[in-house]
């Protein structure tokens, strides 16, 4: 005699009927019953809102320095070392932030809150301020 399933039947899963996405492929708002938040799949706006918010400003806070970087003129027309490391820094920490931003950019794609187009802006970032660091390294 066969074990009989979750749905009694004696098939495991047959029984339950799939869940169905939106007529036009959105996401189905749901109203949570115990607090009225809005949620868009289990997540509540507010903290889609905080997570974009966040990602945003780390995408305007590594583009600033980026530009930080391309302004720095050397007060006297010549490229020392002291001209170099005030340019370098901004790029570098730019770069940093860019793999900072592209890991959350990552998460928020992976769970469906955001387009996979956003993955440009921390790419970009990223390959213009390296490209910045090896122009001023010389290498």
């Amino acid at each position: 005699m066969a074990p009989e399933g979750r749905d009694g039947t004696g098939r495991h899963g047959e029984g339950v009927p799939p869940v169905k996405a939106g007529a036009d492929g959105e996401r189905e708002k749901q109203a949570d019953g115990v607090d009225g938040v809005d949620r868009v799949d289990g997540v509540d706006r507010v903290a889609l809102a905080l997570l974009g918010g966040l990602l945003v400003a780390g995408n305007l806070l590594t583009a600033w320095l980026l530009l930080k970087s391309f302004l720095v003129r050397p007060p006297d027309g010549h490229w020392d070392q002291e001209s170099v490391t005030a340019a370098g820094v901004p790029a570098m920490c730019a770069h940093i932030g860019s793999w900072l931003t592209d890991w959350g950019t990552v998460h928020l794609v992976r769970w469906g809150l955001l387009r996979p187009w956003w993955y440009a802006v921390p790419i970009a970032v990223g390959v213009v301020s390296l490209v910045r660091m090896l122009m001023l390294t010389g290498r």
